[in-house]
């Protein structure tokens, strides 16, 4: 369920940032325009957190090997293919095989955005595969929406409401800023326990290398 940035902040002048200077006494559920930018800067670095955190949005890229090259960069760049990358999931295989970099000899990540294939890999599988990619929530504007699942919005609530508060100073606001952040830590960790399927990961070397020859 999409979420309008106006909604969002709607829910932060109800709940946590009611009478603090952020909202408008005079009308409920209106965050004032001078603290709009940034509600607007933490609800973007609220995003990136949960959505490194957790595997909620992925991409998928063809990958094209080229004749006697091992070493493929993935660009991050805006407007690019790998625009928003956290990791590489796997990689998948014209015969539908999966494989995890991590746990594949036959691939190795030299860095996050850098992934280095063997010579049997390439000639076995070649001429082309998918990568399948974790990626991160696109920053959002004031008139877009926030696009994760909802049982996560109060979580992105508390994520900013800490950070704001703690930003405000005081020993009071502090304590609260904390106490809200601690809150957003334990929502996820709660939520990292009810769905470990969803980011296990499975070890899938393939022995066939082996079985055909392949070192």
């Amino acid at each position: 369920m999409l979420l309008t940035f106006t909604e969002f902040t709607s829910k932060l002048a109800y709940g946590q940032l009611k009478n603090t200077s952020a909202t408008d006494n005079s009308q409920d559920g209106l965050i004032l325009p001078e603290y709009e930018k940034q509600i607007l800067d933490l609800t973007n670095q609220g995003l990136i957190d949960i959505t490194t955190k957790k595997k909620l949005q992925e991409g998928i890229v063809a990958l094209t090997f080229v004749t006697n090259q091992n070493i493929y960069l993935l660009n991050t760049d805006p407007s690019e293919d790998y625009e928003n990358l956290v990791r590489v999931l796997e990689i998948v295989t014209s015969d539908g095989r999966h494989h995890t970099p991590k746990t594949n000899s036959n691939i190795t990540m030299v860095n996050r955005t850098t992934l280095r294939f063997s010579d049997s890999f390439i000639d076995f599988y070649g001429p082309a595969v998918d990568i399948h990619f974790q990626t991160y929530h696109p920053k959002i504007t004031t008139t877009d929406s926030i696009d994760i699942p909802v049982h996560l919005h109060e979580a992105l609530v508390l994520y900013v409401s800490g950070l704001y508060l703690s930003h405000m100073g005081g020993e009071e606001h502090t304590q609260k800023g904390d106490s809200y952040y601690g809150l957003y830590l334990q929502m996820l960790g709660v939520d990292d326990i009810q769905n470990l399927s969803g980011t296990s990961e499975v070890n899938d070397e393939d022995t066939r290398f082996f079985d055909r020859g392949f070192v």
